[in-house]
Formats: structure tokens, C-alpha cells, sequence
């Protein structure tokens, strides 16, 4: 049996000694590439949450717009239907013009059969 760190064993063992600044280098590289991949996860979801908050905002400022002028066009019905019934109109009679009274929704409009049919027709089914 031989001994271990005999002469033999000794050339042998040189060969297979690993160079330790190649392998701290290689470790450095592997474990740079992990950290630059983590970083740019992160980096990817910053951007992206700046995006969202920016939409979120254009959004609100273009809710609170369209809040404004939907209430602007309200008091301009309210204040059209009051000088057409203080110019003699009664309010059946505007009504049976097809005006609406201000308050009054927008009726929904119906689909009919035929457009029903289609858009059902559109629709995947879930053995497709």
C-alpha cells in the first residue's frame, strides 16, 4: 500500500493542485452574473412600477377632466331646458320632441336578435 505524500504521489498531486486565484476569479465571474441578473430584475420591476404610477396618474387627471366637463354639460342641459320652458315650451311637449329632461340616463339601446346570434357565434367555446 502506498503512503499518501509519498514522492510518487507528490508530481501527481501538483498536477491536480488547482490554481486558487483562477478559481476565486471563476467564482467572482459566476457569482457577477447572478448579482447583475438579480439587479436587473429589480431595475425591470422599478421601471415598470414607474410606468404604472405614471398611467395611474393620466388616468386620474383624465377622470377628474372628464368628471369637470360631464358636470359643465349638465348645468348647460339643465340651463337649455329652463330657457326652452321659460320661452312657453312645457315639459311634455320638449319630451315629445325625443329631448331628454336633464337627469334623465340615456336609454340603453337594445341588441337585436341577429347581432346577439353573431357575437355569441364569435365567442370560443372551450373544446375549441
Amino acid at each position: 500500500m502506498e503512503e499518501r505524500g509519498s514522492a510518487d504521489n507528490l508530481g501527481s498531486m501538483s498536477e491536480a493542485n488547482l490554481n486558487t486565484d483562477k478559481v476565486a476569479a471563476r467564482a467572482r465571474a459566476l457569482i457577477e452574473t447572478d448579482v447583475s441578473a438579480r439587479v436587473a430584475a429589480v431595475t425591470a420591476i422599478a421601471v415598470a412600477a414607474n410606468e404604472y404610477d405614471a398611467a395611474d396618474a393620466r388616468l386620474k387627471e383624465a377622470i377628474k377632466t372628464a368628471e369637470a366637463r360631464l358636470k359643465e354639460a349638465g348645468n348647460t342641459h339643465a340651463t337649455a331646458w329652463k330657457s326652452a320652458l321659460s320661452a312657453g315650451w312645457s315639459e311634455k311637449s320638449l319630451r315629445a320632441t325625443g329631448v331628454r329632461a336633464p337627469g334623465q340616463s340615456v336609454p340603453k339601446v337594445r341588441k337585436t336578435r341577429a347581432a346577439a346570434a353573431k357575437a355569441a357565434a364569435a365567442t370560443p367555446t372551450p373544446h375549441d
